[in-house]
Order: C-alpha cells, then sequence, then structure tokens
C-alpha cells in the first residue's frame, strides 16, 4: 500500500515536472512575442507622429470633418 503511493507520488512529480518545463517554455515565447508587439507599437507610433507633424492641415481636415459630422448626428438626435 505505501509502495502504490510512492509510486504515484513519484509519476505525480514527473508528469509536474513536465508540465512545469511545458508551462514555462510558453510562458516565454508569450513574453517574446509581447515584447515584439510592444516594439511594433512603439515604431508605428512614432511613424505616426511623424506623419502628423509633416502633415498637420490634413490632421486639422479630419478633426473640423469629424466635429462637423458629430455635430449634425447630436441636432438630428436632440431636435427629436
Amino acid at each position: 500500500m505505501e509502495d502504490d503511493k510512492t509510486r504515484t507520488a513519484a509519476k505525480f512529480d514527473e508528469f509536474a515536472g513536465s508540465y512545469d518545463s511545458i508551462y514555462r517554455d510558453i510562458i516565454e515565447k508569450l513574453h517574446e512575442e509581447k515584447e515584439q508587439l510592444e516594439n511594433d507599437l512603439r515604431q508605428e507610433y512614432r511613424n505616426v507622429r511623424k506623419y502628423v507633424r509633416s502633415h498637420p492641415e490634413e490632421g486639422l481636415a479630419y478633426a473640423f470633418v469629424g466635429g462637423l459630422v458629430a455635430g449634425l448626428v447630436l441636432a438630428k438626435l436632440l431636435s427629436r
């Protein structure tokens, strides 16, 4: 009886060890992917900022048109 418990505990430790290494590998891969996504987002953010700084008139035009559309929608909703 005691021998069965020892074998079961040994098997459980063996399985736990194998799953532990699998989970560590998965966590490491997710960490690397997170870092890659962060770097990509930083680069895209820098590119967008450069574009907006070099073309301010387009940003102003989009903001103006967006404001007009939002104003018209609100006016329609509030006039009812």
